[in-house]
């Protein structure tokens, strides 16, 4: 009982900490709600990010909720995620390497009663972190303008799976609170020489949002043979026609630097939409040794509302894409009813690829263009046997390669190499030792 004490602890203290997310460092997060993290936790992060037909007993699937009921029901699962990047940025010019990370998800998974899961916990939606600037000059006179944001999205979900009469249909649903800040800065120098500039404006843009998401999963399982199961899952996530609360602060400088004016405009209620999104996937597990699925998912960007306030320069017509991501990843273990340490490790890889859901002003030729998203994934579970109870939880670290590939020559071309670790606690749910 103490022992729970302190891990449900933990998972307070993480649940706080977790509203600090893993840092991006990306140009393109300063356009709509910067970039997107799709909702892959623990084993199907090195998977490729494959999730919707996945059903894995070992830690909560977050994007199929119908994955819930699988949990058995002695088990309390307990998993957090954290992480680190290498990031390196060109132009075809000028290079720029950066380095970010952070603390990724936290997801709890419980029994209810047999065939129930229930499964909360706190996943990111999007981050915003970039700072860049550029040098121009004008009839001989040489200025600076800089930028930077951060901030993002995050999302506390809540939801429940069930194992229907109707034997291998599986239903689940979350409900999420969507909520986060994004953050923009934008200063503009004074026109003077390159040696005396001092900034003569500076705006700081915050949107804030508030929103209810939620998520309807379905999931199958089919016996292909004797060793061969096949799981087939899709999701549905309705529209969200939300608003946020837009502030800007404008500060105006004279040359010495001293302040000359400050302005604030506010307005609430303005157009800050999520898209209906449609997903669909598989998976085959030969024995609980080898996993194989594929995920594709459609997000229909094109139809939510964003309002002109953020001055991303874009018109609606232009600003945003409907995006498309199609995911593919595979397990491997060499005896899972193995006592041996080494037989237990799960080697896991995967690929993965999607369009931009937003697009960029290119200066250079006034069109609108987003960037193609390509990835691969390698990871391993190391199991760490509980002597008392007899559970196998696993510490998970994923390699991973991220190549954003824009469509104009002119836009930059960014490369990431991440390395992320996850703990998933394994532990008795009710259960009380026998004492003789």
């Amino acid at each position: 009982m103490l022992k729970r004490k302190k891990l449900l602890l933990l998972a307070i203290v993480a649940f706080i900490a977790c509203s600090l997310g893993a840092q991006t460092n990306s140009p393109y997060s300063r356009y709509g709600y910067g970039v997107l993290k799709d909702q892959a936790v623990g084993p199907s992060k090195a998977m490729g990010g494959i999730g919707y037909g996945l059903r894995n007993s070992q830690s909560a699937n977050p994007l199929n909720p119908a994955s819930y009921s699988r949990v058995d029901s002695l088990t309390f699962l307990f998993d957090i995620g954290v992480s680190a990047n290498y990031g390196k940025l060109s132009d075809g010019t000028n290079s720029e390497n950066h380095y970010g990370g952070g603390l990724d998800y936290i997801t709890i998974l419980v029994p209810l009663k047999k065939g129930i899961g229930l499964s909360f916990g706190v996943i990111p939606f999007s981050s915003v972190g970039y700072k860049f600037g550029n040098t121009e000059t004008t009839s001989s006179v040489t200025y600076t303008k800089s930028f930077s944001g951060s901030g993002g999205l995050s999302q506390i979900y809540g939801g429940l799976g069930y194992s229907t009469p109707l034997k291998g249909l599986s239903v689940g649903a979350n409900a999420s609170f969507l909520f986060g800040t994004l953050e923009h800065t934008r200063s503009l120098p004074s026109v003077g020489s390159s040696s005396n500039n001092s900034y003569t404006s500076t705006d700081y843009t915050e949107l804030s949002i508030k929103a209810a998401k939620f998520d309807i999963g379905i999931q199958y399982e089919l016996a292909l043979s004797k060793k061969d199961v096949l799981t087939i899952g899709a999701v549905y996530s309705p529209k969200i026609g939300s608003n946020g609360d837009y502030k800007n602060y404008h500060y105006e400088f004279t040359g010495a630097g001293s302040l000359a004016t400050a302005d604030t405009i506010s307005f609430n209620g303005i157009d800050a939409g999520l898209p209906e999104s449609y997903g669909a996937g598989f998976t085959i597990n030969r024995e609980n040794r080898i996993v194989f699925g594929a995920d594709v998912t459609y997000q229909k960007w094109s139809d939510v509302k964003y309002s002109t306030y953020m001055g991303d320069g874009m018109i609606d017509a232009d600003r945003f894409n409907d995006r498309w991501r199609y995911n593919v990843g595979a397990e491997y273990m060499i005896d899972p009813y193995d006592r041996s340490f080494f037989k237990k490790i799960k080697f896991r890889g995967g690929l993965n690829y999607s369009n931009s859901y937003m697009n960029v002003v290119d200066a250079a030729t006034s069109k609108a263009e987003g960037y193609k998203e390509y990835g691969a994934t390698l990871g391993f579970g190391f199991p760490i046997r509980d002597n008392l109870g007899g559970r196998i939880s696993y510490l998970n670290i994923n390699f991973e390669y991220k190549k954003i590939k824009p469509k104009l020559n002119t836009m930059i071309d960014e490369q990431y190499f991440g390395v992320s670790l996850n703990m998933n606690i394994n532990e008795f749910w009710f259960f009380r030792k026998k004492i003789e």
